[in-house]
């Protein structure tokens, strides 16, 4: 069945029938567009029609996906940096020409360099990003190749735990020696520690509030004396730089990215000849 929707100052036709895969087109005349919905569906019944392939390109889809579909997940940083690795390898390619044949030849060559976990993830966002153009943008796609492609099995567990002395090496009173501290004190996730707000923390109860997390649902947490005098301490470095002018009850406490802890952390490491954690 035909849908048309007016989108500016053109007429957007979407076909979905069984045994077709869906079918987009766009108009400037509302006529034209309902006689070609029309005739397409006749062609249809009586078995006449013939897909043509979409020229879209993988690059193409993957930059509509960054730009409208991305900036609502979670994740939203981490997974723009995932696309614009896709886009390097995959950008001038035709989404008709894509196979699994292809996607094997970037995950052989990711492998060389990353582990399998993550190529797994590079991976599920071109195949979310296939799924999505199919369903809900009309383009033409026959399977998602992403779910033809073998990836290695990974064992993703980790042991490797502070041993005596490594803590000492790593925590002092900077910015980044505190979200080491917190993280130890509170287990929380990094993407949490880094939106803490004033607002978030009752001293008074010595609690946290995350009001975003992995499983959607909000959860409160004890906070350790020794946390409640990190996120002072923090505190007071954040308010000492916006020299009052700004309101801090609002503001994240600490100025990180996730892709800054990392490499800040991973620095540290290395300075210290801590190996492996």
């Amino acid at each position: 069945m035909a849908t048309i929707r007016s989108r500016g100052n053109k007429y957007h036709v979407q076909i979905r029938k069984l045994g077709y895969p869906s079918l987009t087109r766009s108009f400037r005349s509302i006529s034209v567009a309902k006689q070609w919905a029309k005739a397409t569906e006749a062609d249809m019944e009586r078995s006449l029609h013939i897909s043509i392939p979409d020229p879209i390109t993988v690059g193409e889809l993957l930059r509509r996906y960054e730009s409208e579909i991305v900036p609502n997940h979670k994740g939203c940083r981490v997974e723009i940096y995932k696309v614009k690795t896709l886009k390097k390898f995959f950008s001038s390619m035709r989404l008709s020409h894509l196979s699994s044949k292809e996607i094997a030849r970037y995950r052989d060559l990711r492998l060389k360099t990353i582990s399998p976990v993550t190529v797994k993830r590079e991976l599920a966002v071109l195949s979310s990003a296939i799924s999505h153009a199919s369903k809900m943008w009309g383009i033409t796609v026959k399977r998602n190749p992403v779910a033809d492609t073998h990836i290695p099995k990974f064992c993703n567990a980790r042991t490797r735990r502070l041993e005596n002395g490594e803590k000492e090496c790593l925590v002092d009173d900077s910015e980044m020696g505190r979200i080491i501290t917190l993280a130890l004190e509170t287990a929380m996730r990094r993407s949490e520690i880094l939106n803490i707000k004033k607002s978030h923390i009752n001293f008074s109860l010595c609690t946290l509030l995350i009001p975003t997390t992995k499983t959607d649902q909000p959860r409160t947490i004890p906070l350790s004396s020794t946390a409640i005098s990190v996120l002072r301490s923090q505190l007071r470095t954040s308010e000492r730089l916006s020299e009052g002018v700004i309101s801090l009850y609002e503001k994240v406490v600490f100025t990180y990215s996730a892709r800054g802890v990392s490499g800040a952390f991973l620095k540290r490491c290395r300075r210290s000849g801590i190996e492996d954690l």
